[in-house]
């Protein structure tokens, strides 16, 4: 093939057989450290998933127990006493808090 010079790159332009030869042993170096973090990322993901369902585990297995503790009878009777405790209650709301007792007593 003629040598033929490139305008823009200022040199012989590589013929095709030339270039087939050049490997660049940097790209696979790359390539085997990007697997070793794709790994470490995996194994560190496969820890936070058997993590996440020993939690989900725990967490099922105390709502059973806060579950079984609580009587039916006894929420209904706690509740029995809260209305009743709302009942005897009064609500005074939007009062007058910034006056001095003389104030008070005369009635605001």
């Amino acid at each position: 093939m003629d040598e033929e010079e490139h305008e823009v790159y200022g040199g012989e332009i590589p013929d095709v057989g030339e270039m087939e030869g050049d490997v660049d042993m940097s790209a696979a170096d790359d390539e085997a450290s990007g697997m070793k973090e794709l790994d470490e990322m995996r194994r560190r993901l496969k820890e936070m998933e058997d993590e996440a369902a020993a939690l989900r585990d725990m967490h099922s297995k105390v709502e059973k127990e806060i579950g079984s503790t609580q009587d039916p009878a006894a929420t209904a009777a706690s509740q029995e006493n809260k209305e009743e405790a709302d009942a005897r209650s009064v609500f005074v709301g939007n009062g007058c808090c910034y006056y001095s007792s003389p104030v008070i007593s005369a009635g605001c």
